[in-house]
C-alpha cells in the first residue's frame, strides 16, 4: 500500500462513517454479551466508544489485507504440522543432537504491529522463541543455532507483510518510503 493510499485509508476509516461502522459492530458484540439487556447499555456505552477509539487509535491493525491472511493460514497450517512432525521425532529419539543458543537476526519490517506478529509467529515455530526484539534486530532462542534462522526469517517477513500491506522494498529497514 502507497504512502497516498494509506493516507486515504486513514481518512476514510477516521471519518464519522468509520466511527459509526465501529460503534455498530462494538453495540452488536455488546447487545450478544450481554444477551440484549437493557441495563447493561449503563456500562456498555462508555465501553463501546471506548473500544472504538481503541481499534483506531491504538491496535495498529488498519492495515490488514484479507490475501494477505488468507495466504498466510495456509503456510503457517503447514508450518505447524512441519513443527508437530518434528516435536514427535525428537521426544521418541532423546538423543537427538541439539545445539541451543541465541540467534540475532536483523529485520526489514517497520517498528510495531508487523514485527510484534513476526516474533510472535517465530514463537510459534518448532524450535524457535523470541526473546527479544531490540531495535531492528530480533533475538531468538533456537534449540539448533544449526538451522538457517535467517532463511526462516526472509521467508517469514514478506508474508507477514503481505498481511499488513507493506511492500518490503519501501519499507526496509524499518523506513517509510
Amino acid at each position: 500500500m502507497s504512502a497516498s493510499q494509506r493516507e486515504q485509508h486513514d481518512r476514510n476509516i477516521l471519518s464519522p462513517l468509520g466511527w459509526l461502522r465501529r460503534l455498530v459492530v462494538f453495540a452488536l458484540l455488546w447487545w450478544i454479551l450481554t444477551g440484549g439487556a437493557a441495563d447493561g447499555w449503563i456500562i456498555g456505552v462508555p465501553v463501546i466508544i471506548f473500544a472504538a477509539w481503541l481499534s483506531l487509535n491504538l491496535w495498529g491493525f488498519r492495515y490488514l489485507s484479507m490475501i494477505g491472511i488468507a495466504r498466510f493460514m495456509p503456510w503457517f497450517l503447514w508450518q505447524s504440522l512441519v513443527g508437530a512432525t518434528d516435536v514427535a521425532i525428537r521426544s521418541f529419539k532423546p538423543q537427538m543432537p541439539l545445539h541451543p543458543g541465541l540467534v540475532r537476526q536483523r529485520l526489514r519490517l517497520p517498528p510495531g504491529a508487523s514485527r510484534v506478529m513476526l516474533a510472535n509467529v517465530v514463537s510459534m515455530l518448532a524450535g524457535t522463541l523470541s526473546a527479544n526484539l531490540d531495535d531492528d534486530e530480533l533475538v531468538i532462542h533456537a534449540l539448533d543455532q544449526r538451522k538457517d534462522m535467517d532463511a526462516m526469517v526472509r521467508d517469514l517477513e514478506p508474508r507477514i507483510a503481505a498481511i499488513f500491506a507493506l511492500n518490503l522494498d519501501e519499507e526496509s529497514n524499518g523506513e517509510s518510503a
